[in-house]
């Protein structure tokens, strides 16, 4: 394109050499990717490329030598305001204007001539459409990048490991219920974090730093500015490293996770209760179970219990072969007792003879219930006839030692009969069973008392 020359052209030339320079800038006028013209201080275009001249939707020898107004009269109020604004010497700002659907940044700087006058203005059209698209865009998805952290209660935050300083995305303050933009971009690493919880977050930073651990993980609390605590999960990696392969920046994601604390804390406190409950329902089956097998009056095992002991202890002797011993015990003409003393009377007793046959037999590590009404039982295991027959002597002795007054009674005091059944080896094949071995101890004690009471009688051998 042949670069048109006048008195106020800058590209008035003097000689041959000045005209090969002219044919370089021309080459380059016309290669560069950006319209380009030449205005002289009448407004008149003295040159113009062709990127310009597409632009303007013209051919460039049509625009050459005509007025701006006549070439472009949307703008050209703009381009008269920045001559005049060159001529006075004021600043001339970059203006954005659209031309066709596209958008183009006009910049233009004052040109003198030869004299230092001022001859003109040049001006360049940068279509920055692509970068208008770009932009948007790139907003568009910091907007959704920002509502998604903001609605996920996140930030992000950037540390420089030299400086120790940190770098947290406006949804941090957000997150606490401040502005967003009330604070400088940067502030001391760690500086947010409650003071109880900073160790465990350094310790955590430290780790990835020195490579033990590939990530940064930790969990910590944040005071509000209204005194109130969030809890914080934050994540990150070691995203730059310097020459020598020491970490300079860790990025990281934060996030709020005090709803799920909350939630924590209720599991905790409803599993806690739970446990308790359960302590409290197993303490009460147990001490039911307590009751449904002892008697409430002598503190004895009951009837119930006395036969799930004896089931055991059978099957336990018949399998190793030892002995088990079954004693009934029966108190001497208690319904005459009872009678004559008065029920409480009789409670009190049934306690103490309770209480005298416990303490013999425990000392054999036998054990004692009340079978029923003014009935006991003992069970003896792995002992002999002659250990059972002492156990049931020192029973008789030691209720007799409390000298109960019975004044139906012959010798005038309370009193006892035993029966006592050994199951052995000679005896196994003949018992039939625990309830079978009872009865025998029941014979004996019917014997016992046949036989005069305040006496031991033994299965198939009777003593007095």
């Amino acid at each position: 394109m042949p670069i048109s020359k006048s008195r106020n052209s800058p590209f008035d030339t003097r000689d041959e050499r000045d005209g090969d320079r002219l044919l370089q800038i021309e080459a380059v006028y016309d290669r560069v990717p950006v319209g380009l013209c030449y205005i002289n201080r009448d407004g008149v275009f003295v040159t113009i490329n062709d990127q310009l001249s597409r632009i303007f939707g013209t051919e460039t020898s049509q625009v050459v030598g005509e007025q701006i107004e006549a070439i472009i009269p949307d703008h050209a109020p703009l381009l008269r305001d920045t001559l005049k604004a060159a001529l006075e010497g004021a600043a001339i700002a970059d203006v954005e204007i659209d031309i066709s659907s596209e958008t183009f940044i006009v910049a233009a700087a004052p040109v003198t001539n030869d004299l230092g006058e001022f001859a003109g203005i040049s001006v360049a059209y940068t279509n920055i459409t692509n970068l208008r698209k770009m932009a948007q865009k790139l907003q568009e998805t910091e907007q959704r990048t920002s509502y998604a952290l903001e609605s996920a209660g996140q930030w992000i935050w950037d540390l420089n490991i030299a400086t120790m300083r940190v770098w947290r995305s406006p949804q941090f303050r957000a997150l606490l219920g401040l502005d967003p933009q009330s604070a400088g971009r940067e502030s001391v690493a760690w500086d947010i974090v409650h003071p109880e919880d900073k160790p465990r977050a350094i310790a955590a930073f430290e780790d990835v730093v020195s490579g033990r651990k590939p990530s940064f993980e930790a969990i910590y609390r944040v005071t509000r500015p209204d005194g109130g605590v969030i809890w914080i999960l934050s994540r990150g990696k070691i995203v730059e490293f310097g020459p020598d392969g020491s970490p300079l920046r860790l990025l990281a994601t934060s996030v709020d996770i005090s709803a799920q604390k909350r939630i924590e804390e209720q599991l905790s406190t409803t599993v806690q209760l739970r446990l308790e409950l359960e302590q409290k329902l197993l303490e009460a089956n147990r001490k039911l179970k307590n009751q449904s097998e002892r008697d409430h009056l002598t503190n004895l095992p009951n009837r119930r219990k006395f036969n799930h002991l004896l089931k055991r202890e059978f099957l336990r002797a018949t399998d190793s072969g030892e002995t088990l011993v079954v004693l009934m015990v029966d108190i001497d003409h208690f319904k005459a007792y009872n009678d004559f003393y008065g029920h409480l009377a009789g409670d009190k007793c049934l306690a103490q003879v309770g209480r005298a046959l416990n303490k013999v037999v425990k000392q054999s590590g036998g054990s004692v219930a009340r079978f029923g009404g003014e009935e006991f039982a003992a069970l003896l295991s792995a002992t002999t006839n002659d250990h059972a027959v002492l156990v049931a002597r020192q029973m008789l002795d030691a209720v007799s030692a409390m000298h109960i007054q019975h004044s139906g009674s012959a010798n005038g005091d309370i009193s006892v009969s035993i029966g006592i059944a050994v199951l052995d080896g000679a005896q196994g094949a003949t018992v039939n069973g625990p309830d079978d071995l009872l009865n025998l101890a029941d014979r004996a004690l019917y014997e016992s008392k046949r036989s005069g009471r305040n006496r031991l009688s033994i299965w198939g051998a009777f003593t007095n």
